[in-house]
């Protein structure tokens, strides 16, 4: 079956997903860039605490301080430490966009979401620079690596 220009599938596609659509990147406004990353971080974090569930229980199920102390040498690798710096950034974005939902849930700002949402992400930024100076001191003590 060969499918033509006028096919039903083709033309429902293409006002899905095709460039007019308000689904196509540059067709999407602030607000539904905010939900794509407030999905994204979510799935994430909900990784992340799977995963930081599942290492905790292997180091404490194991031989006591023997599978602890090797699970502290993986997690000390550089691969970890980049990731404790996105998560850094996954949980503050994370974080700042869920208050500005609330602040509209409560019926706050409604009426500028897009100035709302510049304001949480400058607020975001400066958590994000302050957070990852924090932790640089505390992955590198003398400073730098």
């Amino acid at each position: 079956m060969k499918i033509g220009e006028n096919d039903l599938r083709v033309r429902t596609f293409k006002w899905l997903f095709g460039r007019n659509s308000e689904f196509w990147p540059t067709n999407m406004k602030t607000g539904m860039w905010a939900w794509i990353g407030h999905r994204i971080t979510g799935v994430v974090l909900v990784v992340y605490i799977f995963l930081h569930l599942s290492f905790i229980t292997t180091a404490s199920l194991g031989d006591g301080p023997k599978n602890f102390d090797a699970l502290m040498k993986i997690t000390s690798q550089p691969l970890f430490i980049v990731l404790d710096f996105v998560l850094v950034v996954v949980v503050i974005y994370h974080a700042m966009n869920g208050l500005r939902v609330v602040l509209f849930d409560a019926g706050f700002g409604i009426r500028r979401q897009k100035q709302v949402f510049w304001v949480a992400m400058g607020v975001a930024a400066v958590l994000i620079i302050a957070g990852i100076i924090v932790l640089w001191h505390l992955v590198f003590p003398g400073g730098s690596p």
